[in-house]
């Protein structure tokens, strides 16, 4: 009888310290992670902040940039000029290297923030201007990809010169990319790989007139990248050959094929917002795009949405 007692005892001392061990496991794992949540919310509460510097000493830098120009150009040294050009290429290169790290943590599922990247299509318009003032007043970085088959006026605006747009979307610390020269999908972009290429070198050698110097490595196919067909493929490697990669869309207001309202517009866009890495098509001619962007940067920034200008090394640019 007394064997059998000390048996239970031993019995019921083992699955009391089995029980101890499987809690203070659990209890370890629940601080790991908690812990390591904390830490990481850290880590990218402290790349926000970086962020902002970095955007804070773009502009710094740009504008001494232009004013040190302005005096090389009444005779002055240029290498103070050259000094400080070099430190906007590195904040620049800075900037973007954190918002790849954000990328990767968002894919990675270890960080529930997300990443909206605002694109513009088919300008520079007189338009352009109001939207590039709304960016500003919502602090907000975004890539324009530009063409020049609506020559040097501006095709809203006769009597505006919007060949001076390229100036100011560097100066306003945004991405001009590439759309090609003449956008002319149905005139002959797509006859052949030479065809297009020709208008995507054209694009490029006049954002560097226009800017003088601004060098741009990423592309936005007409219409899509699947108006080029059968040529997709050679063309693609053509622009890898350049050191282009290419980008479509996965959100739109649907201004493109037009939009007869405010609210058909708006249900379009809300509706395209899916993902967590989205870029968004918009068009700068629109009159309507103008009026939804307001609300559309505060609808993706309400929803956990950094917003941020394209960049060749982002995942979503296709290489």
């Amino acid at each position: 009888m007394g064997r059998r007692v000390t048996k239970r005892r031993k019995s019921k001392f083992l699955n009391n310290k089995k029980f101890l061990i499987i809690e203070g496991i659990l209890i370890l794992l629940i601080l790991f992670f908690s812990f390591g949540g904390i830490f990481l919310s850290y880590k990218i509460n402290e790349m926000d902040k970086e962020y902002s510097l970095l955007k804070s000493k773009y502009k710094r830098l740009f504008n001494q940039y232009e004013n040190q120009k302005k005096e090389f150009e009444q005779g002055h040294d240029i290498t103070t000029v050259e000094d400080i050009d070099k430190s906007i290429e590195e904040t620049k290169n800075k900037y973007f290297q954190n918002i790849k790290t954000l990328e990767d943590n968002i894919l990675a599922g270890k960080s529930d923030k997300k990443i909206a990247y605002l694109t513009f299509d088919d300008g520079p318009y007189y338009n352009t201007y109001q939207v590039l003032d709304i960016l500003d007043q919502y602090h907000v970085k975004a890539t324009f990809f530009t063409i020049s088959m609506n020559g040097e006026y501006c095709f809203d605006n006769k009597s505006e010169n919007c060949f001076a747009l390229y100036k100011e979307y560097v100066k306003r610390g945004h991405t001009i990319a590439n759309h090609t020269y003449t956008h002319a999908i149905r005139g002959g972009l797509y006859n052949s790989v030479d065809s297009f290429m020709d208008a995507v070198v054209r694009q490029e050698e006049h954002i560097k007139n226009q800017t003088g110097g601004y060098i741009t490595n990423i592309l936005r196919f007409p219409g899509g990248s699947a108006q080029a067909k059968g040529l997709k493929d050679p063309i693609t490697d053509k622009l890898r050959e350049k050191g282009y990669g290419w980008v479509d869309w996965t959100a739109q207001d649907g201004d493109g094929k037009g939009i007869a309202s405010w609210d058909e517009g708006w249900n379009i866009f809300t509706s395209s917002i899916n993902d967590n890495i989205e870029v968004v098509l918009f068009h700068d001619y629109n009159r309507i795009t103008t009026e939804i962007l307001p609300s559309a940067i505060t609808y993706l920034q309400e929803n956990g949405y950094q917003i941020y200008p394209l960049f060749y090394d982002s995942h979503v640019i296709q290489k």
